[in-house]
Parts: C-alpha cells; sequence; structure tokens
C-alpha cells in the first residue's frame, strides 16, 4: 500500500470526473480501493430505497450471476448490521466461513453528511481475501473509513445530478405536454345564433390531459364534448390529440352521440389498454331548431343544467362507463329540453374537486350556488364569474389538477 489518503482522493476524484454514468462511478471507485487495499475480493452495496435492502452495485472477484442476485435485508448479517448502525467493522479471523481465502473481513458504511440534512447512508463497502494472505489491521480500517467518507460525497453528488435530470426532463415533458394540450382546444367559440358559448382551461403545475371542443354540424345542430384522459403529461397529451382525431373522424357523419361514443371507445380501445390509462368524457348534440339536447356521459362528471324558470339544477348523467374498460361497452343516451334562459354548463373534475389551503373541497354545492349569484348572464360573464369565484376560494393555492370549463347559454 504505496498511496497516502490525499493521492487516493486526488486519483478518484481525476477518473470520477471522466465518468459518464453512475455504473461506471460504482467500478472506478472499487477498482481503486482494491487496488490501493491489495484485495482480491470487494464489493459495494446500496441501499434500495424502494424495497428496503441492499443490493450489489458492483463487485470484485465475485461473479455477476452470484452478485446480481444478491439482497440483504437491513440488520441482517455483518453487511446489514454495519448498514444500519453506521459504524465500520473489522474481522480479524471469521470462524466457520469457508468461502474466502482469508478469514479477515472488513465493512464500512458510506455515509454522507449533506448540510442541513444530517446524515444520510448511501451503502457499504466490503472487503476481504488480502493478496498477502495477512489479516487486516486498524490502519486498514482507518483508511477504507476515510476513502468511504469520500466516497460517500462522490455518490450522493450524482444522485442530485440524476434528480436534475430528470427533474429538467420532467420539465420539459410537462412543456411539451402543455404545448399538444393548447393546441387540440379551439381558439374561439363558434358563433351562432340563439347560442351563446365560452370555454377555458386553467392549467394546473402538472398537466392534466383535459380536452373541450365545440363541433358545429350545420346552422341548427351543434356537438359539445368534454374529456378527461387518466394520464398526466407526454402520455395523456398524447392520447388526448389521438381521441380527439377519432371525435372528429366520427362527427363527418351525423349520427348520434351514442353511436359515436361507441365507435371512438372501439378505435382508441387498444391505446387506452396498452397505455393503461381511460377517458371520461361528455359529449351531446344540441339541436336549435326544437330545442333539445342529446347526450351520452361516459364516465365523466355530470355537467350543470340550469333551467331559467326553476332555477333548479339538473346533473346530465347516462350512467355510462368510462372509455378503455372493454372494446365493445353498451352505451346509453338521454334527451332533454332547453329554454331561451337556460344555462349548460360542463367541467372536468379538477373543478370540484379542488382543495384548497384548509383542505376544503370547492365541490358540486358551491359550483351551483356560483352560477346562480350570476343571473341574468351570458357565456363568457358566467364563466368569467365562477373563474374569480373558483380563484377566490383556492386564496393563491395552485390547483391539484387542470380545470376545464365550457359554458352554453340559450338565447
Amino acid at each position: 500500500m504505496n498511496k497516502n489518503p490525499l493521492e487516493i482522493m486526488h486519483q478518484l476524484s481525476r477518473m470520477i470526473s471522466q465518468a459518464a454514468k453512475l455504473e461506471e462511478v460504482y467500478e472506478i471507485i472499487l477498482q481503486e480501493i482494491a487496488q490501493t487495499m491489495e484485495v482480491e475480493r470487494a464489493s459495494i452495496m446500496r441501499y434500495d430505497t424502494k424495497n428496503h435492502v441492499l443490493r450489489v452495485v458492483a463487485a470484485i472477484g465475485i461473479e455477476p450471476e452470484i452478485w446480481r442476485r444478491v439482497e440483504i435485508q437491513v440488520g441482517e448479517g455483518v453487511s446489514g448490521r454495519v448498514w444500519q448502525e453506521r459504524k465500520p467493522l473489522l474481522i480479524k479471523e471469521m470462524k466457520g466461513n469457508d468461502r474466502y481465502k482469508t478469514h479477515s473481513f472488513m465493512v464500512a458504511p458510506v455515509t454522507c453528511f449533506p448540510m442541513k440534512v444530517g446524515e444520510v447512508p448511501v451503502g457499504i463497502i466490503n472487503l476481504t481475501d488480502k493478496k498477502s494472505g495477512s489479516p487486516f489491521t486498524e490502519e486498514d480500517l482507518k483508511l477504507l473509513t476515510t476513502i468511504s467518507d469520500q466516497v460517500a460525497a462522490y455518490m450522493h453528488l450524482y444522485d442530485l445530478v440524476d434528480q436534475l435530470k430528470e427533474a429538467q426532463a420532467a420539465k420539459t415533458q410537462l412543456e411539451i405536454a402543455r404545448e399538444i394540450q393548447q393546441r387540440l382546444l379551439p381558439r374561439v367559440p363558434p358563433k351562432l345564433k340563439n347560442i351563446d358559448l365560452a370555454g377555458c382551461l386553467i392549467p394546473a403545475e402538472r398537466v392534466g390531459a383535459d380536452y373541450y371542443d365545440f363541433l358545429v354540424h350545420h346552422d341548427s345542430l351543434l356537438s359539445l364534448c368534454i374529456a378527461d384522459v387518466s394520464g398526466h403529461s407526454v402520455g395523456g397529451a398524447l392520447l388526448a390529440s389521438a381521441f380527439r382525431s377519432c371525435l372528429r373522424a366520427e362527427i363527418q357523419i351525423v349520427r348520434e352521440p351514442i353511436h359515436i361514443v361507441s365507435a371512438i371507445n372501439k378505435m382508441i380501445f387498444s391505446d387506452l389498454l396498452q397505455a393503461e390509462q381511460f377517458i371520461s368524457m361528455f359529449y351531446a348534440q344540441y339541436n336549435s331548431q326544437n330545442k333539445t339536447l342529446l347526450f351520452t356521459n361516459a364516465g365523466h362528471n355530470p355537467p350543470l343544467l340550469l333551467k331559467e324558470k326553476t332555477k333548479a339544477p339538473e346533473w346530465l348523467l347516462t350512467q355510462d362507463s368510462l372509455l378503455g374498460i372493454e372494446p365493445n361497452l353498451e352505451f346509453h343516451q338521454k334527451e332533454c329540453k332547453l329554454d331561451s334562459g337556460d344555462l349548460v354548463v360542463l367541467y372536468t373534475d379538477g373543478l370540484i374537486e379542488a382543495q384548497n389551503e384548509k383542505g376544503e373541497r370547492y365541490g358540486s354545492r358551491r359550483f351551483v350556488e356560483s352560477i346562480r349569484q350570476k343571473d341574468p348572464a351570458g357565456a363568457e360573464e358566467t364563466l368569467n364569474h365562477l373563474l374569480k369565484d373558483f380563484k377566490n376560494f383556492m386564496k393563491g393555492k395552485p390547483a391539484q389538477d387542470d380545470v376545464s370549463l365550457v359554458v352554453m347559454k340559450i338565447k
């Protein structure tokens, strides 16, 4: 052993700075330790935070097919106890163990001390089988402990770099998903005789893949759709894009909502199954000639119908399943009559389920009362009033999920 600790640290720093991946860091560290300590067998074990076990991440003198299967419970065996107690251990004579050439064994915990965090256990380093055949000494243990403390700092820094990369990747994904989501939404609602329309999306910190649309068939027939994809980030946004394409393709031929929803479910089922996701959807057609609304609700939050004459809320439900449960689901539809002054408000669960700082939910009751307070009002005024009330309720706390709203008022 010709190197002093300072030389070893300098050599490790120089070599680790050239490593591209954390796996390479493990190998560099272990090679340097094995060469410095002049041993034939060595291993680094890291704590698996998900499964709560110690796993070998690099080894010398042990067959890969063996060390890759090794799992040590915390507190079990020499390695498990050293990790738990965070104290180095020197065994000069390990009796009753014929797996090693010598019976001398050293284990040092790898524990870093980041500022304001305290001890953070990372893993352990195991050494055995000194090439000289002699047992390890207290000086050997002291050197290994010094090295392991520095190794902990390297590991922690690389962990932070990985976390930063993941955070940056997540941020990039979020930006992409947001761009996809915004491109799916109508820029302005269509102008139709005797129908006042408004719609918006309030983005949350995480993208929720909400979608809404106004679809004009001809002067007297309008379709409304609102949907919520269960997945988040880019995956959910891409599924929303696929959903929109299916919807736009299906409405080229005017058919009743029950047939359109059924066809979309069949078309997109395989994508949903593969992604292990679902879509809630409300789809309706309003005929301005006879003032009837025909709708199918596939597992979506029931839109609110507020009648001008009675002011009594009605919830538009058909008790149908989410899209993506089965490919050949049977859906249902209902019809209701609308009169001048009636309001229909579509929304996603980000509104009703939103919680303020006190843990209170916005809820259906406040939702209805907020709309009742703005009377009489057009679609845009009703939408803005509802958004203002929602903002006051949240008191600056960001929404946990996207909030989408569509308001239709019959003139």
